[in-house]
């Protein structure tokens, strides 16, 4: 029978884990009515000293069991399945490419497995071109054709420089085919998703999978879209992967603690970071966590492991990106790190802003566009070519959308201007005055 003491502590425990959770809960609360407007929801698991707390704003409740895809992502376990290759003695990082694969348009085969692992090739991109249109196609000539001799010419500059490029790990897939005789996708699953017992991951996106996040795009269901040969033989070893929040963190706790998937010294390879902080098949940020998210039409995937402390932070949207993905991100890491909460957002936004409402006119760089700020339900709104856009204010002054990345500035000497940026566009735009 339990001592008096270990039940209060398992009760204790209880409540504080359920106060833990619901504190993150309650940071992050403030950003559900603009991802509503999105028609996007966001999936959160935080694992810290031990303990993993989850949550979910905006539309969908999704949890920790909810599938979506992971995009390139999907790049760490092909580097993983190379590693484990190497092991084995079947290849070596300095092998040339040509000498498992026959000759490839515009592939020069004496490029090395490291150097498509580093993104150090200078191909150019298979999947960039009309990515969107052939989401849509469902084009069977696309999927059945000769897909690697649409390649386009390399970039000479670019050979040994760090440029990203979804070729380098398409092509490492089929490399992996034809050392193994097997399928990429069977390779995936005994090397990877069995050993990690990640029992709701896939090798590529079905729209009959379970507990299937909801794709969203442009503010549309695009379920009805869903072709599993996309994913499977177009996004292929660069980014086909379905799985859970709940899996990819038995994934990150398998590769480091458990030390599952590679050898000590396969793993250091897996993270020995160049000086464009890339591995193999993982990147080294800023804040000196790792990982490798991933971006697809209807998904969207962060991921930031300490691998000092064994903390970790996994989220998802539905969407292509995730909205106010950075300030989220801030929001996580520092709630990992015990630091206070990053954002709040101005609650007085229509009084504290009324005198910008109105009219402009952005004319920049060779482009003119009308664009509106306008009230409504007590919210700011931007409208411009037809959309219109939820705005907050984080900080004085500044109004800001987390969609779009869009930053509107009060110009301090004139009160007729807006200071407009985006994606590092820096524009002045001009209110219209009524001749009335």
């Amino acid at each position: 029978m339990k001592s008096l003491t270990s039940i209060v502590y398992s009760l204790l425990f209880v409540i504080t884990s359920a106060s833990y959770a619901q504190s993150l809960q309650n940071q992050l609360d403030k950003y559900n009515p603009y991802l509503e407007e999105l028609h996007q929801g966001i999936g959160i698991l935080i694992h810290k000293n031990g303990e993993t707390t989850t949550a979910n704003i905006g539309n969908y409740n999704f949890n920790q069991h909810t599938v979506f895809n992971i995009g390139s992502a999907t790049k760490k376990m092909t580097a993983i399945l190379i590693l484990k290759e190497v092991e084995k003695g079947t290849l070596q990082l300095s092998d040339s490419i040509g000498t498992f694969l026959q000759p490839i348009k515009n592939v020069n085969g004496r490029l090395t497995i490291e150097t498509l692992l580093r993104h150090r090739s200078g191909l150019g991109e298979i999947v960039g071109e009309n990515y969107e249109n052939n989401f849509y196609a469902k084009s069977d000539s696309l999927y059945n054709g000769n897909f690697l001799n649409k390649i386009p010419k390399n970039n000479p500059d670019k050979v040994g420089k760090f440029d990203y490029c979804n070729t380098n790990f398409i092509l490492l897939g089929h490399v992996l085919e034809k050392v193994t005789d097997k399928s990429y996708f069977n390779l995936l699953q005994e090397y990877i998703f069995t050993p990690c017992n990640m029992t709701a991951s896939y090798p590529y996106v079905s729209k009959n999978l379970a507990n299937l996040a909801t794709p969203i795009h442009k503010k549309e269901d695009v379920t009805p879209y869903l072709d599993y040969r996309f994913f499977a033989k177009f996004a292929y070893a660069a980014g086909s992967i379905a799985s859970t929040l709940h899996d990819m963190a038995k994934f990150y706790h398998h590769l480091f603690q458990q030390k599952t998937l590679l050898s000590d010294t396969s793993l250091q390879q897996l993270i020995s970071f160049d000086d464009a902080s890339c591995g193999l098949g993982m990147r080294k940020f800023k804040s000196g966590y790792i990982g490798h998210g991933g971006n697809n039409i209807g998904y969207s995937f962060k991921e930031y492991y300490n691998p000092e402390n064994q903390n970790l932070a996994l989220f998802f949207s539905n969407g292509i990106s995730i909205p106010f993905g950075k300030m989220i991100k801030n929001e996580l890491l520092n709630f990992l790190e015990g630091k206070p909460t990053t954002y709040s957002f101005d609650k007085n936004i229509t009084t504290n802003f009324e005198h910008v409402i109105g009219k402009y006119l952005f004319d920049s760089n060779g482009m003119k566009m009308d664009i509106e700020i306008l009230e409504s339900n007590k919210q700011l709104y931007l409208s411009a070519q037809g959309a219109k856009v939820i705005l907050i204010s984080k900080e004085k002054n500044k109004l800001y959308n987390g969609g779009f990345g869009v930053e509107l500035e009060v110009n301090p000497e004139n009160p007729n201007e807006l200071i407009f940026r985006q994606n590092g566009l820096e524009a002045i735009i001009n209110r219209v005055i009524s001749e009335n």
